[in-house]
């Protein structure tokens, strides 16, 4: 194994898995151990989230996030009867202002969960939000796996921007065959190189999409939906999960044109495209093939049953669109800037279009909030054909 002296400990863990199975590894290796890998991989890192972080989520953007999942969450209680013993669960809560926004716009309508959960893999996350949580004399559980969280009665679970850090695996398409696309090492770098054999698994992709790819096309699937979705089918044994991200329909992620998938970098608000240089020091994520997601959920007792866009849902949010108008009357600078938030969140040049929500019912009846029936497209993910 070829080491420079600037080699950070991290890209030595990675180098010598490579070595140990004989020169290359799948991606979704590589990303685990940069995003993951116990006090090395970026989410170890206490510099990630916010204004002077690396990027910042729409929990950053003041109050609409927490608002719309509060009125999910009423909606959601009162589908499954208003029982008096329900659990609220959030995954992947970065700094946890979502979850305590969500909490105190919940207490605010007399709506307190008889237990709040947060579930993170990175021991850092875990110990900010534990600090947050600790200062608003909010009793949250913490849990490193949803496995630990065990099993709940009477669940809703909400996340944001949690999947599109799941670790990809990646192809390129060549001669109509899909090859697996991982990384090897040379004189101390990272490189990407194709497997020499094409991939005897198909990718569950339809094949009317993949019968027009270019050679040469190069994109990304997403194996550990399948792992997630089963683990919370385990978990969740009757509830809603509320899931925002950014993403698409499969026939929209696996476009042509998109010739280069949909991974990248983030580090210091910019984006990075050699993702192999110096693992751990960016972040790394693809976005969601949200078609792939609800078939998987359908798999698993948690079928789909609201689809739409960040913009629409927001939009359409009854205690936004509240918000909104009291800020709209208020006129103060500060409320100007929260309404700039507001559109940035909304609108699709923003977040809005780009970003999001899929709902589905686990172990219960499917049903969705009858505020957001004319903006539903969850026909849009429900198109089955071949697959390549």
């Amino acid at each position: 194994m070829s080491v420079n002296h600037n080699t950070s400990a991290l890209e030595v863990i990675i180098q010598q898995r490579i070595d140990e199975v004989g020169g290359w590894i799948p991606f979704d290796t590589f990303m685990q151990a940069a995003l993951y890998e116990p006090r090395l991989g970026y989410y170890e890192s206490s510099h990630v989230f916010g204004e002077e972080g690396d990027f910042v989520t729409g929990a950053e953007m003041g109050s609409w996030l927490a608002l719309g999942f509060a009125d999910l969450i009423e909606w959601g209680w009162q589908e499954l009867g208003s029982p008096s013993e329900w659990v609220l669960v959030e995954q992947g809560g970065g700094t946890g202002k979502l979850l305590s926004a969500v909490l105190h716009s919940l207490q605010e309508r007399g709506l307190i969960p008889a237990r709040s959960v947060a579930i993170d893999a990175s021991a850092e996350m875990r110990s900010r939000q534990q600090s947050l949580y600790a200062s608003q004399n909010l009793d949250i559980e913490s849990f490193a796996t949803i496995d630990e969280a065990g099993e709940i009665e009477n669940c809703l679970m909400f996340c944001n921007e949690l999947p599109d850090a799941f670790p990809v695996r990646c192809f390129s398409w060549k001669g109509g065959e899909a090859y697996e696309r991982g990384v090897a090492h040379s004189s101390g770098h990272f490189r990407w190189q194709d497997a020499a054999m094409k991939m005897s698994l198909p990718l569950e992709i339809d094949r009317e999409i993949s019968a027009v790819w270019p050679d040469g096309y190069l994109s990304e699937w997403n194996p550990n939906l399948q792992g997630w979705q089963e683990k919370l089918s385990k978990m969740i044994r009757r509830g809603f999960l509320f899931c925002v991200d950014y993403g698409y329909t499969q026939q929209e992620y696996y476009r042509s044109q998109r010739i280069e998938g949909t991974l990248l970098g983030h580090k210091g608000h910019q984006v990075i495209e050699n993702i192999l240089q110096q693992p751990g020091s960016c972040d790394i994520t693809a976005h969601i093939d949200f078609t792939s997601l609800q078939r998987i959920g359908d798999n698993n007792g948690m079928p789909g049953c609201c689809f739409m866009s960040q913009g629409a849902w927001l939009a359409q949010s009854p205690s936004v669109q509240r918000r909104i108008e009291s800020l709209a009357a208020e006129g103060s600078i500060e409320s100007v800037q929260e309404l700039a938030h507001a559109k940035r969140m909304l609108l699709p040049f923003g977040m809005g279009e780009t970003f999001k929500l899929l709902i589905q019912s686990c172990h219960h009846k499917q049903s969705a909030p009858g505020y957001l029936n004319h903006f539903d497209r969850i026909h849009t993910l429900r198109r089955v054909k071949g697959v390549a």
